[in-house]
């Protein structure tokens, strides 16, 4: 064989080792598969993530003020392919903020017709039609992708009782608790009731408990399993508590379980009081006098969970990255897992939050409170990946 011809062989068999090579993950980092689902587990300690987030500015105003939220779940925010954020107001009204982060327009207020309002309690998108549940009209009072208003969508059948739910290409999924007479039952479903659950909690209900000023006629345990689900794209991304296992799916079919090592424990009355320090207050309606349950008399008469909660709520991201709230939804400050797209483990955020958005070009929104009024604003942030 002549010369050149041995060399471009030789060339040949290092080129297809190299693409043969699978990459190698850092320590503590486990790969399994089982029946095409891809199982992750990240089994190193805690690390701070190895990313620089950039403060760019907030939303603000037509006048270049910043906008003053008073809440902000997650369920209230939307970013569209322009780089366009709209957000759920409590006036209400969807706001519209551009590119730049400055304020556009204002649609919707309060009434019964199309393109109105009575209770609104979440905003969503089904293709380019913009949307907002209403929990009054049991509908989704609906927008046409210039923003006028169009006819309401009616809640019925299993999305009827739904209490979270969102659209995809050709189907939907929904989150849905449904109460027997000894526990509650919450589950995950894609498309139908008829199919079985991707993931279920049971919660066993006590009796009635008497809690000073009001008796509760079914008592759900501190601390009690929920399920947290996001979607991003054609996926989902669920965990069931009190276990750390983030279950991705397409459609309604399953492709990975992404896991931390975590210890279990019990609940402790220093967890309550991270909910209630002053004990909880119950209010007894508009202008009428409120009475506060002291934490010892909760956890005796209402009951604690017997596994902590390893993660609180997730959010998953247009780019893949997956976020998992370790520290429930009041406590300050907040600390966050991210994992990449490949399932693994990057670093652990303190103080951030999870994302409410992102952005084409990348640009991360986070809830920013603002302790002069205790409202809040939304923090634009570049972010630098290491």
């Amino acid at each position: 064989m002549c010369r050149p011809c041995r060399f471009l062989l030789l060339l040949a068999s290092i080129a297809a080792t190299a693409c043969d090579r699978t990459p190698v993950d850092r320590p503590g980092v486990t790969r399994a598969d089982s029946a095409g689902v891809k199982l992750i587990t990240s089994s190193m300690p805690d690390r701070p993530l190895p990313w620089r987030f950039e403060r760019i500015d907030v939303l603000r105003d037509s006048t270049g003020q910043p906008w003053l939220f008073s809440m902000l779940p997650r369920h209230f925010v939307l970013t569209d392919r322009a780089g366009r954020t709209y957000v759920l107001t409590r006036d209400p009204a969807i706001v519209r903020f551009g590119r730049d982060g400055r304020y556009e327009r204002s649609v919707g207020r309060v009434g019964s017709g199309p393109g109105e309002f009575r209770l609104p309690v979440a905003l969503g998108a089904m293709s380019d039609t913009l949307y907002v549940v209403d929990a009054a009209k049991r509908g989704l009072a609906r927008f046409a992708p210039d923003l006028s208003p169009t006819t309401d969508y009616p809640l019925v059948g299993a999305l009827a009782g739904a209490e979270a739910f969102t659209f995809r290409q050709g189907g939907v999924w929904f989150r849905r608790t449904d109460a027997r007479d000894d526990a509650n039952v919450t589950a995950v479903y894609a498309d139908t009731l008829g199919a079985p659950p991707l993931q279920r909690v049971v919660v066993p209900v006590g009796a009635t408990a008497d809690l000073g000023c009001i008796t509760s006629p079914r008592t759900v345990p501190l601390f009690a399993p929920q399920i947290a689900m996001a979607t991003a794209t054609a996926r989902i991304l669920v965990n069931a508590q009190p276990a750390y296992d983030l279950r991705l799916y397409e459609g309604p079919r399953p492709i990975a379980s992404i896991r931390r090592t975590t210890a279990p424990r019990a609940p402790t009355a220093d967890d309550v009081r991270t909910l209630y320090p002053q004990g909880m207050r119950i209010g007894m309606g508009a202008g009428g006098p409120s009475c506060v349950v002291p934490v010892e008399t909760l956890m005796a008469r209402q009951g604690v969970a017997t596994t902590y909660p390893a993660v609180f709520d997730v959010a998953l991201l247009s780019d893949g990255t997956m976020w998992a709230l370790r520290t429930p939804h009041a406590v300050q400050p907040a600390v966050v897992d991210v994992f990449g797209s490949d399932g693994v483990y990057t670093g652990t955020t303190t103080g951030l939050g999870l994302p409410l958005g992102l952005h084409p070009n990348g640009e991360l929104l986070f809830a920013q409170a603002d302790t002069a009024s205790g409202g809040w604003h939304i923090q634009r942030t570049k972010v630098l990946r290491r």
